[in-house]
């Protein structure tokens, strides 16, 4: 395969993960916002359920890492913030095996996740158990 038709797959993945987020759920409106639904034990009992039904094939039970990264250890390759992590979840990583998840998940399921996430994270930093 030539390098053309690689730049060119990289082009409409990119195109395509901007329509997802376009049409997908609402991205928060400010690189600072907040989830809030963290801190919400309901919302975290949601997230947890959600995660394991839907994460943690990739990311191992608790989001301890198996083929996809660990998203509990308290370090993200490509940032952690709340924006990160949800505009992650709406559109994927090109280049990897994580898909979008913006047409198949409320914007509050997807909050749900992240609070689950940053309390799971909270415990196990507590824990001293990030490794």
């Amino acid at each position: 395969m030539d390098d053309t038709g690689l730049g060119v797959r990289a082009i409409l993945r990119a195109i395509g993960g901007l329509a997802l987020l376009t049409f997908a759920a609402p991205l928060p409106t400010m690189a600072g916002e907040m989830n809030s639904h963290e801190g919400d034990p309901a919302a975290i009992a949601r997230g947890s359920d959600l995660f394991a039904l839907r994460c943690s094939f990739c990311h191992g039970g608790h989001g301890r890492g198996a083929k996809g990264p660990p998203l509990t250890a308290g370090h993200y390759k490509h940032g952690g913030s709340d924006l990160v992590l949800f505009s992650t979840i709406v559109g994927g990583r090109p280049g990897t095996q994580m898909g979008a998840f913006g047409t198949t998940l409320s914007t509050d399921e997807i909050w749900d996740i992240i609070a689950y996430l940053r309390d799971e994270t909270r415990r196990r930093i507590e824990a001293g158990d990030t490794d």
